[in-house]
């Protein structure tokens, strides 16, 4: 795989997971969870949790329907839980996209699970389901980071009504938005992918081009402010997975090393 876009700024020290961000990222573009298109009328952009109004989009549920990226993210998800917090006594997901990650993350660490909720029971009770009591350090697991709003709630929410001790988030993909990294300054934050790795396998694989990735990585480095082209600009069409296009696999082709093939 190409290496990814140098984006120059410092923001990804400590953030990601080297040994697991470009096969992750892979996975991600060839199961089709990212998803991009600069063609896209803007009736029909993704609005994401945050409110943000975008061409792409990523959504790792689509990883369960192909047991072998599942099985590569699911080990990579362990194998950078375990190094990055080893002193962890408990796995908090964030609902409802967490839970299936943090439930396998779990299980291959050999630790208890909790889970935080959306929103309280319609009768009511406490947002942090399952919680322990004393003073246990958690790691908070959600699948992709943006704004870090939901990790926020679900830490203020773990703090009144727990006395877990936050260890740090972690999650598949983080897009290190500048406000996430103000959201989430007080607790390590780490993941095993983000935007660079994903755009560079996106364009190695021809799904976009040097000028789309350009576009997108400006996106990303200041999402709130980004000015998109007008309507109608030229743009090459940029889809990940087309309908009807070419599905993808991922081939293993050495210690920690991977390819996409067509299926």
């Amino acid at each position: 795989m190409t290496a990814p876009p140098d984006v120059g700024n410092g923001w990804f020290d400590g953030l990601l997971d080297a040994r697991h961000a470009r096969p992750v990222a892979a996975a991600l573009v060839a199961s089709g969870a990212f998803t991009v298109d600069l063609q896209m009328p803007r009736e029909q952009w993704f609005r994401w949790k945050s409110g943000i109004l975008a061409p792409c989009g990523c959504n790792c549920r689509r990883l369960n329907t192909m047991p072998g990226f599942r099985r590569l993210v699911d080990d990579a998800l362990a194998d950078a839980t375990r190094r990055s917090f080893p002193g962890a006594d408990y796995i908090v997901a964030v609902a409802h996209a967490g839970i299936p990650w943090a439930k396998t993350l779990a299980d291959r660490l050999g630790l208890p699970l909790a889970y935080v909720r959306t929103e309280a029971r319609p009768g009511g009770g406490p947002l942090v389901e399952c919680s322990p009591g004393g003073g246990a350090r958690v790691v908070i697991v959600d699948d992709v980071v943006a704004s870090g709003a939901s990790i926020a709630q679900a830490i203020e929410a773990l703090l009144a009504e727990t006395k877990m001790r936050i260890a740090g988030v972690q999650s598949i993909a983080n897009w290190n938005f500048p406000e996430m990294r103000t959201r989430l300054a007080s607790w390590p934050v780490r993941a095993i992918t983000s935007y660079p790795q994903v755009l560079a396998s996106a364009q190695e694989s021809g799904l976009v081009s040097a000028a789309d990735v350009g576009q997108l990585l400006r996106f990303y480095a200041d999402p709130r402010r980004h000015a998109w082209p007008a309507a109608g600009a030229p743009s090459r069409p940029a889809l990940c997975r087309p309908a009807g296009g070419t599905a993808h696999h991922l081939d293993r082709t050495g210690a920690g090393s991977y390819r996409i093939g067509a299926a």
